[in-house]
C-alpha cells in the first residue's frame, strides 16, 4: 500500500467516526436540560478527544508496523541481493539512459579498476582494450535498437597493476510504452579464470590430438575412453575398434604375467609407472614402445581413470642403429673407421693371447693423394677412394677388418697366424692390385701406396702400439721412396720419441734463446777473396751439444715453427752484418734460407723491411735463397712476393738447383739473381763425367739467363779450379770454412778496411 492509500484510509476513518459522534451525541443532548447541556457538552468534547485519538494513536501504529514489515522485508530482500551478489562474485551496473548517468556497484568498480569513491568515467569504452571497443559498441547498438534480447559481452580491460582481465558483462534493456529505452541494467563478473581454464583445455585438446606421442584414457575398469590421433597411427586401430574395450588387445604376448604384476603394483603404489613394453599392431607386427601410465584421482582422492602415454621407440632404435654405425664407418666407403678398428684390435689381441696366436696390421697410405685432390678436385678424390677400398676387399678373408682411418690413410687387420713372408707378399700383392690404372671422369690415373706392417705379439703389447708402429712402418716405407712396403723394428720407435723429444724441447729452444747462426763463405772463385756469407742455424742443445739443421728443420717444419726460426735467423744476420760493415770488412751480401712455410704463412717481406730498416743496411746487401722444388710448387701469391722483394732491392737465389724439376718458362719469369749449383753435382768432381756435364750445364743455363752461379760442397783445390773453368762465379764448402760462429768466422775475413 502505497502512502496515498493510507492517508486516506486515516482521514476516511476519522471522518466516519467523527460525523458519528457528532449525529449521536447531539441527539442525546437534546434530551437533557441546559445546564446538563452544558456540561454533557464538555464531557462530549473531552470524550471526542479522547475518541479520536486512541482512533488516531491505532491507525498510525498499524500503519507504522505495515511499514516497517515492508522495510525489513526490502531489507531482506536487499541483503539477498547483495549477498547473491558477493556470492557470485559479481558487479551491478545501472544506466539511465536518458540523463546519461551510471551507477556501478563497489564489486563493480573493483572489477574494472576503478577508484572506490571517485567518478566514473563518460566514456566507459575507453576503460576496454582497443581491439574490443568496436565490437562492444556494435554489440550495444543492436541491442538498443532491439536486434536482440539481451546484451552479452566480453571484452578485456586493463588493471592499474599492468594485468590484462576478461570481464562479461550482460544486461538488458528497459523500454516505455512507446518502445524506447530508458534505462539498462545488468551485471559483471570477471571471468579471466574461467577463460584460462578454456584455453588450457583446448590446448589439452590440441595437443592430445596433435601430439606425436600415442595416449589412451581408461577408467577405473581398465575400460578404454578414449585414444588421440597418435595411438590411431602408431597401433593401426581406429577409435572405434579399441575404446569400450580393454589395453591388453594391444598386448604382444612377449611379457609374463610377473611383469604385468610388477607393473600393476607400483602404480598402485606410487601412482605411475615408467618403462619399455613390446606391443603389437593391429597388423600383427610386435614393436618397442616407452610407456608412462598415472593413475587420475577426482576431488575426493578417489581413483577415477588411468591415463597412459607412449612413444614408438621402433624409429628411436633404428636411429640408435644408424648412429652407431655413423660413429664406428666411415660414410664415403662404408668400411669401419678408426673407432671401431681399435675395439676390434683389442678384441683380436685379447683372444689371440688366449688362444697364443697372432695377428697382422697393415698400415696403408696412398702415395701423392693429395695431388688428385689438387688437380681432378675432391669428387674425383672420394671416387678414388672407394675404387681403392673395392680392389683391396678383393684380398681380405672372412675375419679380416679393413678400416679407413683418415682422408687417404687404412689399415687391414689380420687376424691369423702368419709368417713373416706371407705378411710380405699380401703387402705385394696390395702394392700390385693398386698400380692398376684407375678410370676417373674418363681419364686413366696410376697410383701407388706405402704399406707399413706390424705383427702381434712381436711388434706391440696392446693395439694402440701396434698400430702406432704400423704407421711408423709405413713411414719407413715412404721414405725409401714410396709404393713399397716395409716391417716395423724397434730403430723407428726410438727414431720417432727422438723426434717428439726434439719437437717439446724445441719449443723451449726458441723461448730461451738456444739457436745459434753460424757462418760459411762464399768466395769468389776469380780472385779467391771472400765476398760474402751464408747464414747457417745450429741448435744449442742444453744437454746434448749442437745438433744439426738436418735433424731438428724437418721436426720445425711439422711443428709448424719453422716460420719463428726464419725471423730468429734474418733477424741475427742483419745485426751481424751490420756490426762487420761497421768494422769496415769487405762483405757484399749475406745468404738468408727461406722457406716455403715462412712464405706461405709468415710475413716475409714485412720481417724483410724491417730488419733492413732496423740496422740500415742497403737492400742490396740481403740475399734470400729458396729450394728450387719450393720454387715450383709456387702459387700465383709466391711469385708475386718475390716480384715485391725484387722490387724492394733484395737479391734472390735457387738453391740446391738441378735436384728438383725446374719449368725453364716458369724459372724465366722469376726476379732470381743467381743459381746455386747442389753439392750433390760436386762432390765426384772432376772424376765423374755425367757430374762434370750437369755443372756445365747449370752454369751455362745461369749465364744464358744473366745468372750468378754458385757452387756448394766444394771440398779440393781441384773441385775449385774445374768450376772456375766452367764459368761458375762463387764457390762454397769446407774447402774455405766450416760452418763457423761469428767471433771464428773474423778471423778467416782477414784485417778491416781501416
Amino acid at each position: 500500500m502505497n502512502s496515498n492509500s493510507s492517508a486516506w484510509m486515516v482521514t476516511l476513518s476519522y471522518v466516519v467516526v467523527a460525523i458519528g459522534w457528532v449525529l449521536f451525541s447531539d441527539s442525546l443532548l437534546m434530551m437533557a436540560d441546559a445546564e446538563s447541556q452544558q456540561r454533557l457538552q464538555s464531557i462530549k468534547g473531552v470524550a471526542f478527544v479522547l475518541v479520536t485519538g486512541g482512533l488516531l494513536f491505532f491507525s498510525v501504529r498499524y500503519h507504522l508496523r505495515r511499514r516497517r514489515q515492508q522495510e525489513e522485508a526490502l531489507k531482506r530482500s536487499q541483503e539477498r541481493f547483495n549477498l547473491a551478489l558477493i556470492g557470485g562474485n559479481d558487479g551491478l551496473w545501472d544506466w539511465d539512459v536518458s540523463s546519461g548517468e551510471m551507477y556501478l556497484s563497489l564489486r563493480g568498480r573493483q572489477i574494472l579498476g576503478l577508484n572506490q569513491q571517485g567518478p566514473l568515467p563518460s566514456d566507459w569504452l575507453a576503460l576496454l582494450h582497443p581491439e574490443d571497443r568496436e565490437p562492444a559498441r556494435l554489440a550495444l547498438v543492436r541491442h538498443l535498437r532491439g536486434d536482440t534480447e539481451r546484451l552479452d559481452l566480453s571484452y578485456r580491460v586493463r588493471q592499474p597493476d599492468g594485468r590484462t582481465i576478461w570481464i562479461e558483462a550482460a544486461g538488458r534493456a528497459v523500454r516505455n510504452n512507446d518502445g524506447r529505452v530508458t534505462r539498462m541494467v545488468g551485471m559483471l563478473r570477471d571471468v579471466s579464470e574461467q577463460i584460462e581454464r578454456e584455453q588450457r583445455l583446448r590446448q589439452a585438446g590440441v595437443m592430445f590430438d596433435c601430439t606425436s606421442e600415442g595416449m589412451l584414457i581408461c577408467d577405473v575398469d581398465q575400460t578404454i575412453l578414449d585414444v588421440n590421433n597418435a595411438f590411431c597411427k602408431i597401433t593401426g586401430y581406429e577409435p572405434g575398434e579399441v575404446i569400450g574395450r580393454q589395453p591388453r588387445i594391444l598386448a604382444s604376448g612377449r611379457h609374463d604375467r610377473t611383469f604385468y604384476r610388477q607393473l600393476w603394483q607400483q602404480l598402485h603404489a606410487t601412482g605411475r609407472w615408467s618403462g619399455e613394453v613390446w606391443n603389437r599392431r593391429k597388423n600383427g607386427e610386435v614393436y618397442p614402445q616407452w610407456q608412462n601410465i598415472i593413475s587420475v584421482k577426482d576431488h575426493h582422492g578417489e581413483l577415477s581413470h588411468y591415463v597412459a602415454v607412449f612413444a614408438d621407440m621402433s624409429v628411436i632404435k633404428r636411429n640408435q642403429q644408424e648412429i652407431d654405425y655413423l660413429a664406428h664407418h666411415d660414410p664415403l666407403t662404408k668400411l669401419p673407421n678408426r673407432l671401431l678398428l681399435n675395439e676390434r684390435l683389442s678384441t683380436a689381441i685379447a683372444r689371440a693371447r688366449r688362444q697364443q696366436s697372432g695377428l697382422g696390421l697393415l698400415f696403408i697410405d696412398l702415395d701423392r693423394f693429395k695431388g688428385v685432390n689438387d688437380s681432378l678436385g675432391h669428387s674425383a678424390g672420394d671416387h678414388l677412394l672407394q675404387l681403392v677400398t673395392q680392389r683391396v676387399q678383393q684380398l681380405c678373408e672372412d675375419g679380416d677388418t679393413l678400416a679407413r682411418l683418415s682422408s687417404d690413410e687404412f689399415a687391414l687387420l689380420v687376424e691369423r697366424r702368419a709368417a713373416v713372408a706371407d705378411m710380405g707378399k699380401l703387402a705385394e700383392r696390395i702394392l700390385h692390385l693398386l698400380q692398376a690404372p684407375f678410370e676417373l671422369s674418363g681419364q686413366l690415373l696410376h697410383m701407388s701406396a706405402s704399406i707399413g706392417l706390424a705383427l702381434f705379439p712381436d711388434d706391440g703389447v696392446d693395439g694402440a702400439e701396434l698400430l702406432k708402429n704400423a704407421d711408423s712402418a709405413m713411414s719407413l716405407a715412404k721414405q725409401r721412396g714410396r709404393n713399397g712396403y716395409a716391417f716395423y723394428t724397434q730403430e723407428l720407435t726410438e727414431q720417432a720419441r727422438r723426434r717428439l723429444n726434439l719437437e717439446t724441447d724445441l719449443h723451449e729452444a726458441i723461448a730461451l734463446n738456444q739457436l745459434r747462426v753460424y757462418y760459411q763463405l762464399q768466395m769468389d772463385l776469380g780472385t779467391g777473396r771472400p765476398v760474402g756469407l751464408e747464414a747457417l742455424v745450429r741448435w744449442q742443445h742444453p744437454t746434448q751439444g749442437i745438433i744439426a739443421p738436418d735433424e731438428f728443420l724437418p721436426v720445425a717444419r711439422n711443428a709448424g715453427m719453422m716460420s719463428d726460426i726464419d725471423e730468429f735467423v734474418l733477424d741475427e744476420a742483419c745485426r751481424q752484418l751490420r756490426h762487420w760493415l761497421d768494422a769496415g770488412y769487405p762483405l757484399q751480401s749475406m745468404a738468408v734460407n727461406m722457406s716455403g712455410y715462412w712464405m706461405e704463412r709468415g710475413d716475409v717481406f714485412g720481417n724483410v723491411a724491417a730488419a733492413l730498416r732496423r740496422y740500415g743496411l742497403d737492400p742490396g746487401c740481403l740475399e734470400l735463397e729458396v729450394t728450387e722444388d719450393e720454387v715450383m710448387h709456387f702459387n700465383d701469391d709466391g711469385v708475386l712476393l718475390l716480384d715485391r722483394l725484387a722490387i724492394l732491392g733484395v737479391g734472390l737465389a735457387i738453391d740446391d738447383f738441378g735436384t728438383g724439376y725446374s719449368s725453364l718458362l716458369r724459372l724465366k719469369r722469376m726476379p732470381v739473381n743467381k743459381l746455386k749449383i747442389d753439392r750433390g753435382f760436386v762432390t765426384d768432381l772432376p772424376g765423374s763425367d755425367s757430374d762434370s756435364a750437369m755443372a756445365r750445364a747449370i752454369i751455362a743455363l745461369g749465364k744464358s739467363l744473366q745468372l750468378k752461379v754458385i757452387a756448394e760442397g766444394i771440398e779440393s783445390e781441384e773441385q775449385q779450379r774445374v768450376l772456375h773453368q766452367f764459368g761458375c762465379d762463387l764457390g762454397q764448402g769446407y774447402l774455405y770454412n766450416r760452418p763457423l760462429p761469428a767471433s771464428e768466422i773474423e778471423k778467416l775475413l782477414g784485417e778491416p778496411a781501416p
